[in-house]
């Protein structure tokens, strides 16, 4: 079992440290001068106070970003016990949790961190170049990272909202959670790799989107 509190106190802090650009930010109406060091610092305590899932015991799939610009989320509706969204453009946060039904009970969970996107641009056109699968790893279904590649195919532009609807239109996954996240600063998530999983990175010239698919656990 992978708890979501203890995993999403691990992300945050990470996050948290990683946070050291100075912006302004407006959400809900009142703007503020602020240091990404207190927004990050506010998220930490907010989560310790109440954790975005209420869910307790599971697998569980969390993901934190720092510099969103862009977010989505579709699939099977929101549930604050087992499929947690919370996304705002103003702060820049997006903070994502779901429990997993895990087709193998000892599949392999892995954490891993996120640099900024031109780190990460260039990292994604280095494999691309070298003929490597940047998904392989992460989205370990090959049916489904292909389903994934056709679908998005079609898209003449690349936006989050595009993204989630036409995964949700063309992929024939019932019970499944999919989120999309596009982000200038730092992320952390903690995936696994089993069939009733995805983590699924596609970039465009500008833009790199973290797309999350998984089956949801309500038990």
């Amino acid at each position: 079992m992978r708890d979501a509190p203890r995993i999403r106190l691990h992300l945050i802090i990470v996050v948290a440290l990683n946070a050291y650009v100075p912006c302004k930010v407006t959400c809900g109406g009142h703007p503020m001068n602020q240091m990404k060091e207190i927004i990050a610092f506010a998220v930490f305590v907010t989560a310790v106070a109440a954790n975005i899932c209420t869910g307790g015991t599971g697998n569980w799939s969390t993901a934190l970003a720092l510099g969103v610009t862009d977010f989505a989320h579709g699939g099977v509706p929101l549930n604050n016990g087992v499929n947690c969204f919370d996304g705002c453009l103003a702060t820049g946060v997006a903070d994502q949790s779901f429990k997993v039904a895990l087709m193998n009970s000892s599949a392999a969970y892995k954490e891993r961190e996120f640099s900024k996107k031109a780190d990460r641009l260039a990292q994604l056109r280095k494999m691309r170049d070298d003929d490597d699968d940047t998904n392989a790893d992460t989205c370990i279904d090959p049916q489904l990272r292909a389903d994934i590649r056709d679908a998005l195919g079609s898209l003449e532009e690349l936006s989050c909202k595009g993204i989630v609807d036409t995964l949700v239109s063309n992929l024939n996954r019932p019970g499944w959670a999919i989120n999309c996240v596009d982000f200038d600063e730092f992320g952390y998530d903690a995936f696994f790799q089993d069939m009733n999983f995805c983590a699924y990175l596609v970039y465009s010239s500008s833009d790199v989107f973290d797309i999350r698919l998984g089956m949801i656990d309500y038990t």
